[in-house]
C-alpha cells in the first residue's frame, strides 16, 4: 500500500458476530485507507453484496445464523477476494470447500489479512508473462 496509489481494494465487508473483534478488524482495515462495511450475519451480508459495492471480505465462518458458506460462494462467483478468520478448526472450513491458505486463525493481524487480499488482487494472472 503505497501513499497516492489508488488501491485496488477499496472497500472491505467484514462478517463477524464478536463486536470487539469487528471493531478491531474495521479499526485495522480503515486505517489502511479502504471503506468497511461491518455485518454481524450471513442475510445480512448476502443483502450487502446485493446492493452495496465489496470489493474485498474478511469473515469469521461460523456467525449468528450459521456458516457464512453461502456468502463465500457469492463471493467466488463475483469474483471478489476473501479471507477467513475464525477460531473454527481449519478441517471444519475445509469440508466446506474453503482451503487453508484462504483461512488465518484468531486472533489475527486484520492488517495483514488485508495485505494478502489485495495480494490476491495484485497477482498476475496464471500463465502470464514472466
Amino acid at each position: 500500500m503505497r501513499p497516492g496509489q489508488p488501491l485496488a481494494i477499496d472497500t472491505i465487508l467484514i462478517v463477524e458476530d464478536d463486536v470487539f473483534i469487528s471493531m478491531d478488524a474495521a479499526d485495522a482495515v480503515a486505517r489502511a485507507g479502504v471503506n468497511v462495511i461491518t455485518t454481524e450475519t450471513v442475510r445480512d451480508a448476502l443483502e450487502i453484496l446485493e446492493s452495496e459495492h465489496v470489493s474485498g471480505a474478511i469473515l469469521d465462518f461460523k456467525v449468528r445464523d450459521g456458516a457464512v458458506t453461502p456468502i463465500v460462494q457469492r463471493l467466488r462467483r463475483s469474483g471478489i477476494p476473501f479471507r477467513i478468520v475464525s477460531g473454527s478448526a481449519i478441517r471444519e472450513i475445509e469440508e466446506n470447500g474453503i482451503p487453508p491458505e484462504l483461512c488465518a486463525p484468531k486472533p489475527a493481524d486484520y492488517r495483514k489479512v488485508l495485505v494478502s487480499i489485495m495480494n490476491d488482487v495484485n497477482a498476475p494472472p496464471p500463465g502470464g508473462q514472466h
